[in-house]
């Protein structure tokens, strides 16, 4: 093959493969643009974060932090409930039990019934502060049971920095989609 032929080859793969990429579909649950997942595949929801966030998946937990100056976070974690019959309430109890023995100074703010819009799954929203070593934090709780499973959304923050994320963690609320 001649040197012009082998270049006018490669000119047309060039300009062919932006049409081939554009001809690839999108899949049901990807990202919506300007997001990221912040969940891998074998995950049993999909979790997004807006790209400005970074994904973290240093713990058990899909999760991501707003930035090393201010490291509020989200998460999304599940695990199998012990009894099938358990509610929300029940749940919740026994979560709350634990997280007074964690924390010093634990304060239920509030608590609200509500619906994860994607999946239009029952939820219900508990938002609270507590302290830990020395410090200081406001954290929303979002759990929803689906099967015998309990899915929880923490968003966790410094009490000065908690309303500055909140139209972005309603939006991940959204955006939150348990298979």
């Amino acid at each position: 093959m001649t040197r012009t032929r082998l270049f006018a080859l490669a000119l047309a793969l060039c300009l062919a493969l932006p049409i081939f990429a554009s001809c690839s579909k999108k899949g049901e649950f990807d990202p919506p643009t300007g997001w990221q997942a912040a969940s891998d595949e074998q995950a049993d929801f999909y979790f997004y974060v807006p790209d400005s966030w970074t994904v973290d998946f240093s713990t058990a937990a899909a999760g991501a932090y707003y930035s090393a100056q201010d490291p509020s976070s989200v998460s999304v974690m599940a695990w199998e409930l012990p009894n099938a019959d358990t509610t929300l309430d029940d749940w919740w109890a026994l979560n709350r039990e634990e997280l007074e023995k964690v924390f010093d100074n634990f304060n239920l703010e509030s608590e609200e019934n509500m619906t994860l819009t994607a999946d239009n799954l029952y939820a219900k929203r508990y938002v609270y502060t507590a302290e830990l070593g020395g410090y200081a934090y406001r954290y929303m709780q979002v759990a929803a049971l689906k099967g015998t499973a309990v899915y929880l959304f923490t968003y966790c923050s410094v009490e000065e920095n908690y309303e500055s994320h909140l139209e972005a963690v309603e939006d991940m609320l959204g955006f939150l989609i348990i298979k």
